[in-house]
Parts: C-alpha cells; structure tokens; sequence
C-alpha cells in the first residue's frame, strides 16, 4: 500500500472530507497539521505545488486541490461510484458543492476576521442569497433517490462525503446553523445517515476539536 501524508492546517474546513474519506476507505493516513503563523514559511519554501492547501501525498507525489485529492481517494477505494455514468454524477454534485463554498467564501473570510469588513452585512448579502440559490439543488438530488445518497448508489460516494462535511463545516459557521435544514429536511436527514456510518464512527470519536 502506498504511503498517504495529508498535509493541511489545524482545523476541519477543506480538509475534513480528504480525513473522512480516507478513515471509511480504512487507509492509514499520515497528517501534518499546519499553523497557521508557519503558514508563510512554507510558502516561501515553494513546499507546495500551487501555493494552497490541502496538499496530499502518494509516496512523495504531491497532489493538490481538495476535490482532486477526494476523488483519487474515492477511486482507489471504491467509492467513487460503480461506473461511469455514476461516478460524473458524484463529481457534478460536489462541483456545484464546491461552487457554492466558493459563493459564500468573501463573507466567511470577514466572519473568522481573515479579512476586514461587516460581516453582519456580508451574511446577509453574500451567504443568505448562495444559500437560498444552492441548498435547493442539493435537496433536489435527494428527492430524485430511493437510496439517500446523492448519487442514487447503495452506498455513498466521494459526492455525500463532500457535501456531508461541507455542511458542518457551515454549521459551525453560520449563527443561525439551527434553521439550515428546515427548509431543507432531506438534506437534514442526509446529514444524520452520514454522520452515522459504521465506518466513521471510530474517526469521529477521536478526531480533534477545531473552531471550524
């Protein structure tokens, strides 16, 4: 088996699903966890390959990009979908996942003081609207399948992985996680199938606190 090291900051966001997919894939990963005040030393250091995290890897191959590194993963342990057809939906839904983190990321920035700015405005400008516009699309998938996976498939893709973990992520960002999913009850019960899976439990019990 190849040597997996994961190398990403201290706490969940973008790094989260890589950790999950590989702890129900039952890989052994190896983690280095940066600070973020080291954080401009190994930019400087040209340590990775497009100057972002999170970085994984494959026997001192670096690979970058969160959804490239999720996807590799997925692949290598099955999860990535029975073919192909199933393996592009997966991929569709955590594309427009990621499109909607990208939507909300200029008020997340201000509201864990990365970046100046109101970010009681920027909730109610930039989040509130990607919210309402994406959130439907995923609740839509949802009632299109007779399994409670994204993809329609008996068991879960690199797609619920994504998205399960892109949502708590949101969750312990947004001051009012506790109405997220009543609009949204399928993605609720999603979450609550998810973050119930045998193989994640052992993860979930001994993984670190983190702010987000």
């Amino acid at each position: 088996m190849p040597h997996y090291k994961l190398t990403y900051f201290d706490v969940r966001a973008r790094g989260e699903c890589i950790r999950m997919m590989f702890a129900i894939g039952g890989v052994p990963l190896e983690e280095k966890r940066v600070q973020l005040q080291d954080w401009e030393g190994l930019i400087k250091s040209k340590a990775t390959p497009f100057d972002a995290l999170p970085m994984l890897e494959v026997d001192g191959v670096k690979i970058a990009q969160t959804l490239a590194i999720l996807r590799f993963i997925a692949r290598e342990t099955s999860f990535a979908g029975h073919d192909t057809i199933t393996s592009a939906l997966a991929d569709s839904l955590a594309d427009q996942y990621a499109d909607f983190v990208m939507a909300w990321m200029p008020w997340h920035m201000v509201n864990v003081g990365f970046a100046p700015g109101d970010k009681d405005a920027l909730y109610d400008s930039i989040y509130v609207p990607a919210r309402a516009k994406h959130l439907p699309y995923f609740e839509a998938a949802l009632k299109n399948s007779t399994t409670g996976w994204f993809a329609n498939t008996a068991e879960l893709t690199h797609a619920d992985v994504f998205i399960a973990s892109g949502l708590e992520w949101l969750m312990a960002l947004d001051k009012n996680a506790d109405t997220i999913f009543a609009e949204f009850p399928l993605l609720g019960a999603h979450s609550k199938k998810f973050f119930a899976h045998p193989k994640l439990q052992k993860y979930l019990a001994e993984r670190p606190d983190a702010r987000f």
